[in-house]
């Protein structure tokens, strides 16, 4: 209907038909109950989850606090075992007080605490194999390096027991000792006169200053690796051969690259700059620069690595020298041209010198003591094994002798040919001691010299090889002490028999000299390596030879011969007074032999023989030993 609004009725409900309002409660409780317990079984397993992961977390939290306790321990280790190579003794003394007290200063205490160290000292050197290991049992000494182990308990915070940590570390400090066998600064003209007779007679003209700067210039091992080959190493140090020319191109490009060792750098460098010009004569030996396996070279290394020596200090002019004699070696004898005026102050002074390289001496870089399982030396040096010969001559037709007679008459010819022949002899770095300063730092070397002969009288035959010197003997024949020539003409000779001195008996070389220096290579107190035994020993010698000679001249050891002569003028004066000119030359050669002798051949011993022999790597006697300042590596980790 309009205006009424429509609504629906349902049918009415009977009172049977209607449901209690309990029984539509309990339909609807099984329903609820069991999302309940669903939602009760989900918390439980987030529970479980969230607890794992915590105790993950606490297990994570345990392992880096023992990771970081590892490196912890780890450090301890490394700058306990590098102090303590620093240390190193033989008696494993000083390496292990250092290593503790490094430690504890480090916050690692010994003191009531499970903490331990323990420190091993051995070798870190190579193996038979060629491995480099570290060996602490019958190592050789000296010993250079230290296994250091460190322990500590460590607990687990939330998971598991305690653990016990181990912690090593093995570090080296290398020493290194350099020296050479008997060289010294000689005299300008003797050096150019050496260097000159070395290249095969090139003209060598440098100054005072110009050597002087030479000698005063030094240079690092790890320098002349830099500059020796394009790629700069120690390997290609190793393999670089040279000429003379070259190697004074290789110092002076040291020299330049660390000034720091030369006291005249512009002198060393325009000296060097002037021999890098030079032209050799002939044909000229290879110089290889360094060798670690004993083959002949200028610098032996007496180490496992070339990189050890990189720290060795070595002097210009010696390695130039050395090199030079290498160059030379087994290289016919030549002229040396030196200035002998006003050797002898009674008559003209006149002498021919021969020079003849058997074999060079060496420079000696390296460490101390024997190589593991043998008795030879790891670092040795040897003197020159030379063949030096001096003919001086004397001449009464430029001088007056006794008598008018003689000074326009007669001229009486007189020559020494005096040879030394001087077999090697060795040394080698016994021990080395580095302390805290280079003063208190101690290193020894042990010397050997070698025999030698001087011989007055026929000259030697050419070609003398090593192996003939260490037996050799003078020449037994007869020589001409004196030619006599009257008005120009030969008329007479005077000849000798040649006599043999042994500068050095063999059995005053039994017993090898021991010389101490300290880290500077300053010689110790009570040591005598500058003495200047050559010297001594040929003063000696040389006086021998005098005396031998005035023996000779008063048992008739002396023979005078006449010469016939067609000449017609000196033919018939002969035959008149043949008879005279005996009485009148035996006077005269006997007084140049027993006075102007003397003094002539003293001289020859103090300008000439003495400093050329020691610049050329001889000694006579004790050896004299130029040792550099000692080379205490910085320690290194090697495992």
């Amino acid at each position: 209907m309009i205006g009424h609004s429509r609504r629906t009725v349902r049918p009415a409900v009977s009172a049977q038909c209607k449901r209690p309002a309990w029984r539509w409660r309990a339909r609807g409780r099984p329903a609820r109950q069991g999302r309940a317990g669903r939602q009760r079984g989900s918390f439980a397993a987030v529970a479980a989850l969230g607890l794992v992961l915590a105790v993950a977390a606490l297990g994570v939290l345990d392992v880096a606090n023992l990771y970081l306790s590892k490196r912890a321990l780890q450090n301890v280790a490394d700058l306990a075992a590098l102090a303590a190579a620093q240390q190193m003794d033989d008696q494993c003394v000083q390496p292990l007080a250092t290593a503790r007290a490094n430690a504890a200063s480090n916050g690692f205490s010994l003191t009531g605490t499970t903490n331990t160290l323990a420190v091993q000292c051995g070798r870190w050197d190579s193996s038979s194999s060629g491995a480099m290991n570290f060996v602490t049992t019958s190592a050789t000494p000296p010993l250079n390096g230290v296994l250091v182990t460190v322990t500590k308990v460590v607990p687990y915070f939330f998971v598991g027991p305690k653990r016990t940590l181990t912690a090593t570390a093995t570090a080296k400090a290398t020493v290194i000792g350099s020296f050479q066998v008997g060289t010294s600064l000689a005299q300008v003209n003797l050096l150019n006169g050496l260097l000159s007779s070395l290249l095969g007679g090139t003209a060598v003209n440098l100054d005072a200053v110009s050597w002087q700067g030479i000698a005063n210039a030094n240079i690092k091992v790890a320098d002349l690796a830099a500059v020796a080959t394009t790629a700069g190493t120690y390997d290609g140090l190793l393999a670089a051969q040279t000429s003379v020319t070259g190697l004074a191109n290789i110092l002076l490009s040291a020299v330049t690259r660390d000034s720091a060792l030369t006291a005249n750098v512009s002198a060393a460098q325009n000296a060097l700059s002037a021999i890098a010009t030079l032209v050799p004569q002939g044909s000229l030996n290879s110089i290889q620069l360094a060798s670690i396996s004993g083959s002949q070279a200028l610098l032996q290394l007496g180490v496992a690595n070339a990189q050890y020596a990189a720290d060795a200090t070595v002097n210009v002019l010696q390695m130039l020298i050395v090199g030079a004699e290498i160059a030379a070696a087994g290289k016919s004898p030549v002229a040396l041209n030196v200035s002998l005026g006003g050797l002898s102050g009674v008559l003209p002074l006149s002498a021919d010198l021969t020079l003849q390289v058997i074999s060079p001496p060496t420079i000696a870089v390296g460490e101390p003591g024997y190589i593991a399982g043998t008795t030879t030396w790891r670092t040795q040096a040897q003197t020159a094994q030379i063949l030096l010969g001096v003919n001086a001559a004397l001449s009464t037709g430029q001088g007056t002798v006794s008598s008018l007679l003689t000074s326009w008459l007669l001229d009486v010819y007189l020559q020494l040919p005096v040879y030394v022949v001087v077999a090697q002899g060795h040394a080698w770095l016994q021990s080395a001691q580095c302390a805290a300063t280079k003063a208190a730092s101690t290193q020894t070397i042990g010397v050997q010299t070698g025999l030698a002969n001087i011989c007055l009288g026929t000259p030697l035959a050419t070609g003398v090889t090593s192996s003939g010197v260490s037996g050799f003997t003078c020449p037994t024949s007869r020589w001409t002490v004196a030619s006599v020539k009257l008005l120009g003409v030969p008329i007479a000779a005077v000849t000798a028999p040649t006599i043999q001195i042994p500068a050095i008996p063999a059995g005053d070389i039994t017993s090898p000299a021991t010389l101490s220096f300290d880290g500077n290579g300053n010689p110790l107190a009570g040591n005598s390596v500058n003495s200047n035994q050559i010297g001594s020993v040929l003063d000696n010698s040389l006086q021998s030879i005098l005396t031998q000679i005035s023996q000779l001249a008063g048992s008739n050891g002396l023979q005078f011969q006449l010469f016939g002569s067609t000449d017609l003028v000196i033919g018939p004066i002969l035959s008149l007074v043949g008879g005279l000119i005996s009485g009148i030359v035996m006077p005269i050669v006997n007084q140049l032999l027993g006075q102007s002798i003397s003094a002539i051949l003293n001289g020859l011993d103090t300008v000439l023989l003495g400093p050329l022999l020691q610049l050329l790597g001889v000694q006579l006697g004790v050896a004299t030993v130029t040792d550099y300042p000692l080379a205490c590596g910085v320690a290194t980790l090697v495992k």
